[in-house]
């Protein structure tokens, strides 16, 4: 075969050419191209059509002093190959440009362990990072290794090592949109998970769900999983914003095997934005440990308060949450104004750190009520704070599902949510407490004033909540229906492992 000028440029400015020069950047490794012409003609001389596959083996061994691999090759007719570098085993196959890349470590077997990275945008324990750190607690152990890959320092990191755990710090991975660092973050995962294999990529939110499902794609993962804690956009955000969010999410989608969705809500808001299709989503509730989030006793409840100062008689309304707009933090101070005109033992708990902190003082201030409102600031104990509560509140104007109302429940604790997300999933009107529209502040004063002034409905809401709680969100009942994914797309990928 004739090589040209004209035929040689059309090879090195097809897409292929670059989608191998990303790889070949990743891995940091230098590049050799051979060119094969492989054809063979037919007994009447003409060649056969390109549908015609001639397997040409080339195999190679290199040995580094903690690496040692080899290459395979199987490609139609016509065309070069590239060899990357000699850690990598490499399949062509006929369709599509590279198949499969796994790299080897001398002395560790693929066979035997199911290798996991779960991506999650910041290190902070929020409703999305206790479900990443309960799904890897939950299947840790000899047939699972799962890593976390998140921004540095934080306190979702140190309670993933705390536990035993592996955490991959990704300075490039923030929140907000950033063109450079999001670029950065997309090679430094993709570097990763070349020089790292693993089976499964299990993202986390709108932002890791995006670059983390684009950089398990370039590096050819066999599965890729994302949880939709919730959405980036919603009705209250600018037209700009709802447009460009919604086509992120539209093309991820396609990027993943499947969509794990934490309530109904969001997939009813999935589908009707057209983000993924309906075969590939499935429902899995948010869970937590009942045997961490439990009633306590009037005694017990007593002395917390006191360490908060707090008194026997007051009545606790607390929130615990990211101080930021989305939750409703400022609702619910002008609410809870207006709760103090018909109940002056009344206190608000504010539990959480964020960017809205030092507003919400402000206004705390302004609207004199520094003697009634407690800031907390971040607490790793969240139970104990709850058990200081006589109602749980959460006024989102969007939320995935709600976690601190899940966990409220398990505490025995009526709660308020506004009708937004999955936290009608949890609320029950009048059941094991209230729901109410968001945005409204006449609303939610009154519902929790319904409750404070009724001590016996309130006992008898919280009793309700545990016991749904305790029947539909536990955390053992979210794992395992997570591994139960997780293996049938491995098996239905052809991944197979040792017993």
């Amino acid at each position: 075969m004739k090589l040209t000028f004209s035929s040689l440029t059309a090879r090195f400015t097809s897409s292929a050419f670059w989608q191998f020069i990303f790889l070949m950047f990743v891995t940091n490794g230098p590049c050799i191209f051979l060119f094969l012409p492989l054809q063979k003609a037919t007994a009447h001389g003409n060649h056969r059509s390109s549908s015609h596959r001639l397997v040409f083996p080339v195999r190679l061994s290199y040995t580094k002093p903690y690496l040692r691999a080899s290459f395979s090759f199987e490609r139609s007719r016509n065309t070069f190959f590239p060899f990357l570098p000699s850690y990598a085993r490499i399949f062509f196959h006929q369709r599509g440009w590279i198949s499969r890349i796994t790299l080897w470590k001398r002395g560790q077997s693929d066979r035997s362990v199911v290798k996991i990275l779960h991506i999650h945008t910041l290190p902070v324990i929020s409703g999305s990072g206790i479900n990443t750190f309960l799904t890897m607690k939950g299947m840790r152990g000899s047939r699972y290794e799962s890593v976390l890959a998140c921004a540095p320092g934080g306190p979702l990191m140190d309670l993933i090592q705390r536990h035993g755990m592996e955490v991959k710090p990704v300075p490039s991975l923030v929140q907000p949109l950033h063109p450079l660092k999001d670029s950065l973050a997309v090679l430094d995962l993709t570097r990763h998970l070349l020089r790292r294999p693993c089976h499964i990529v299990h993202t986390h939110n709108s932002k890791a769900g995006f670059v983390g499902r684009l950089s398990a794609k370039l590096a050819r993962v066999p599965v890729i999983v994302h949880t939709v804690h919730g959405f980036a956009f919603h009705d209250q955000e600018p037209l700009w914003r709802r447009i460009l969010f919604r086509n992120l999410e539209r093309i991820a989608a396609h990027w993943c095997d499947k969509m794990i969705f934490i309530s109904q809500p969001l997939v009813d808001w999935a589908l009707r934005e057209r983000i993924g299709h309906p075969e590939k989503m499935v429902r899995i509730y948010s869970g937590i440990e009942p045997e961490r989030f439990r009633p306590v006793s009037e005694q017990e409840k007593r002395a917390i308060r006191q360490k908060w100062g707090l008194g026997e008689e007051d009545a606790v309304i607390g929130i615990v949450s990211k101080l930021w707009k989305g939750k409703g933090h400022e609702l619910l101070i002008r609410a809870f104004q207006r709760i103090k005109r018909e109940k002056a033992e009344a206190r608000l708990v504010i539990v959480g750190e964020g960017s809205l902190r030092e507003s919400l003082r402000s206004l705390v201030r302004r609207l004199d009520l520094a003697h009634d409102v407690i800031f907390t600031g971040f607490l790793a104990d969240v139970p104990q704070i709850l058990a200081t509560f006589d109602v749980a509140v959460l006024p989102s104007y969007f939320e995935g599902m709600g976690r601190v109302l899940l966990e409220a429940m398990a505490m025995g604790k009526p709660v308020v949510g506004t009708r937004v997300g999955g936290i009608p999933d949890l609320i029950e009107e009048d059941v094991n407490g209230y729901l109410v529209s968001p945005g409204n502040e006449e609303e939610l004063a009154a519902a929790l004033l319904k409750i404070l002034n009724n001590k016996s409905l309130a006992a008898k809401m919280g009793e309700a909540g545990r016991k749904k709680m305790t029947e539909r969100f536990s955390a053992d009942t979210m794992v395992r229906s997570i591994e139960k994914v997780y293996l049938e797309l491995l098996e239905r990928k052809g991944v197979s492992f040792d017993s």
